[in-house]
């Protein structure tokens, strides 16, 4: 039988202490063939027990980092035992890691300490997978993400899920949509606080019939009844509402304006009222304050009142009675105080009787009505108008016209049917539409044309000076058409020429350069 040398290495050397002197013994075949394979074993343990110790090492660094994040940082093995949790996961849950670590998943769902697992997905699907979740033993919310490892074969051996907690995030946008819901009523009182300190246009008039309207605000301001005012479209019916606001002991609160005709009838209910989160298709999810809410305290002005369809009419009968609304969607009534002022440019009457307006709500809009007159009403009131207006433009547009007193007739003799607002609009473009520093009859007889009634001569409302005026205006005028200069014109009409010259400067009269 043959003989082989078996070599004594360091390792056996320390197990076999008989062995410390010897480098090698000798053996046979079959000896030394399993003394090579046991020693093959062993070389082999020793280095998986090597790689384990790094893994580990490895592992213990990786947790030891985590434990400096804020995330919490659990790892689960392939059959769903956790292996390993940094702090930040301990912090989160408030879970100690004795209770988990070591544990199946499943024991842990078991006990209700997560309301799901996202460990057990990632497992079965074999990908990345996110989910929100609840730690019910502190109610919160959270975001797991779980990352699946492989080996070489493809098998998910590990799976590593990272937690975020949520819950001071959800309180934070929470915080912020009821922010957003104030936002509104936020802006309008600010617009409304800017429209107090800035200089405005106040009920202007002293003809007889605004003088007994401003008499009567002055009695109805400072109680809460329902106003229903009146009047034709651009007769002031919005300046009267802000009149009465201003002078409301409510007038440090909001003023709300809600033009009824203006919303489509498929969304005044939830402008007037608001809606709740998923009140209806399309909407955001999420809440919103409507007018009334918005007004709570102050004053709202129903605006274009006859335009209200029907079936609101009634829901706003009883915001009148019962001082309460209801949001669309909503299932609880919310108190509100609000002062109500309706307005409308249509006889209320007659939608009645066509069964167009609730004839209930009439009445209770109806406490103290007030009609404003139309402007053509109101004559004497339309020089006041017309220079507070001038000096309103003249202001805006950096100018410093001035009517003379045919310009003013010429105004006066106008039907105005637009009312207020229709002169407003027309001093306007009387100021812009030339750089002369004088707006004359020439200029407002071309700006509002052939509707107007011509001011005669011998007009009840013109002066002996204003009626000389106008004939000297229009010989001067047609003179100065026909013969083209001011000498030729001088000579016709029997005067000089520095006459000619001086009256069309001072009637307005525009000068040719011959």
């Amino acid at each position: 039988m043959n003989k082989h040398l078996f070599e004594i290495d360091d390792k056996l050397k320390q197990k076999l202490d008989k062995l410390k002197d010897l480098s090698f013994i000798e053996v046979d075949n079959i000896t030394f063939e399993i003394l090579n394979f046991y020693k093959g074993i062993i070389e082999e343990q020793v280095e998986n027990l090597d790689a384990l110790s790094k893994y580990k090492e490895r592992e213990l660094s990786a947790f030891t980092i985590g434990d400096a994040v804020s995330d919490g940082i659990c790892s689960v093995d392939k059959d769903g035992i956790v292996l390993a949790v940094n702090k930040g996961y301990t912090e989160i849950t408030e879970i100690k890691e004795e209770e988990i670590v070591g544990k199946n998943i499943q024991e842990l769902l078991d006990k209700e300490y997560f309301s799901e697992a996202v460990s057990f997905k990632v497992l079965q699907q074999k990908k990345k997978i996110s989910s929100l979740s609840t730690i019910n033993r502190n109610n919160k919310k959270v975001l797991i993400t779980g990352n699946p490892f492989f080996n070489e074969k493809g098998e998910v051996v590990q799976v590593l899920t990272v937690m975020r907690d949520l819950t001071e995030l959800i309180k934070l946008k929470q915080d912020l949509e009821k922010i957003e819901r104030k936002n509104e009523k936020y802006l309008n009182e600010l617009e409304y606080f800017r429209n107090k300190y800035w200089k405005k246009d106040n009920l202007v008039g002293e003809d007889d019939k605004m003088r007994e309207i401003k008499e009567l605000i002055s009695h109805i301001a400072k109680t809460d009844a329902t106003i229903l005012i009146t009047g034709e479209t651009g007769s002031g019916k919005e300046v009267v509402s802000k009149e009465i606001h201003d002078k409301s002991n409510r007038k440090d609160m909001p003023y709300i304006k809600v033009n009824c005709a203006a919303i489509p009838d498929t969304l005044i209910e939830s402008e007037l009222f608001g809606y709740e989160k998923g009140a209806f298709t399309g909407a955001q999810n999420k809440e919103k304050l409507g007018m009334f809410e918005i007004a709570n305290g102050g004053t709202i002005l129903l605006d274009e009142i006859g335009e209200m369809p029907l079936n609101l009419q009634s829901k706003l009968l009883r915001v009148l009675q019962e001082k309460e609304i209801m949001r669309l969607g909503g299932t609880k009534s919310i108190k509100i105080d609000v002062r109500v002022i309706a307005a409308t440019n249509q006889n209320l009457k007659e939608l009645i009787e066509k069964g167009k307006f609730r004839e209930d709500l009439f009445y209770r809009l109806n406490v103290v009505p007030i009609k404003i007159p139309s402007l053509r009403e109101r004559q004497n009131d339309i020089p006041i108008l017309a220079h507070m207006f001038l000096e309103k433009f003249n202001n805006k547009y950096g100018k410093n016209k001035s009517f003379d007193n045919i310009a003013i007739r010429t105004l006066q003799n106008y039907d105005w049917p637009g009312n207020v607002r229709e002169l407003q609009n027309v001093i306007e473009r009387l100021l812009v539409i030339d750089d002369e520093s004088f707006i004359t009859y020439n200029s407002v007889e071309n700006v509002i044309g052939s509707n107007k009634d011509e001011v005669k001569i011998g007009s009840d409302n013109l002066t002996l000076k204003e009626a000389v005026d106008l004939l000297e205006r229009e010989m001067i005028e047609k003179a100065l058409k026909k013969h083209g200069s001011t000498y030729k014109a001088a000579k016709v009409l029997g005067v000089t020429q520095p006459t000619v010259f001086r009256k069309a400067k001072a009637l307005g009269v525009k000068l040719n350069n011959a």
